[in-house]
């Protein structure tokens, strides 16, 4: 019978995954290991808010827009364009005018006629 030469690899290397599972497993229920991480992810924030200002102030001082301002004349150029289209509904027939603000109630009825 031929044996299978790759048999004492695999065996190893399964041995090799249980222990470093167990070794890793057992320091991820760590406090410190918790802490680190911790640490690691606000660092990381912390360098993405560096980034982002110094980027902006780069923008600034070329006279640039930044990614929130083209965000904003976005949003606005969208309004003036819904407005337009509503005008030119209106002046085309198209669209019914329907006032956009309401008429106020009247809070007061008028005093009843008597009868003569």
């Amino acid at each position: 019978m031929a044996t299978d030469p790759g048999a004492f690899f695999r065996t190893m290397l399964g041995e090799w995954e249980k222990l470093a599972g167990s070794v890793g497993g057992d320091m991820l229920k760590t406090d410190g290991w918790s802490q680190a991480m911790n640490g690691a992810q606000n660092a990381q924030l912390e360098a993405q808010a560096a980034m982002k200002g110094m980027s902006e102030r780069a923008l600034a001082a070329a006279n640039l827009p930044s990614r929130t301002e083209f965000a904003d004349l976005s949003a606005r150029i969208g309004r003036i364009e819904a407005t337009l289209e509503r005008i030119e509904g209106h002046l085309s027939g198209a669209v019914p005018v329907v006032s956009e603000r309401p008429k106020p109630t009247r809070g007061r009825k008028p005093p009843l006629e008597q009868a003569s």
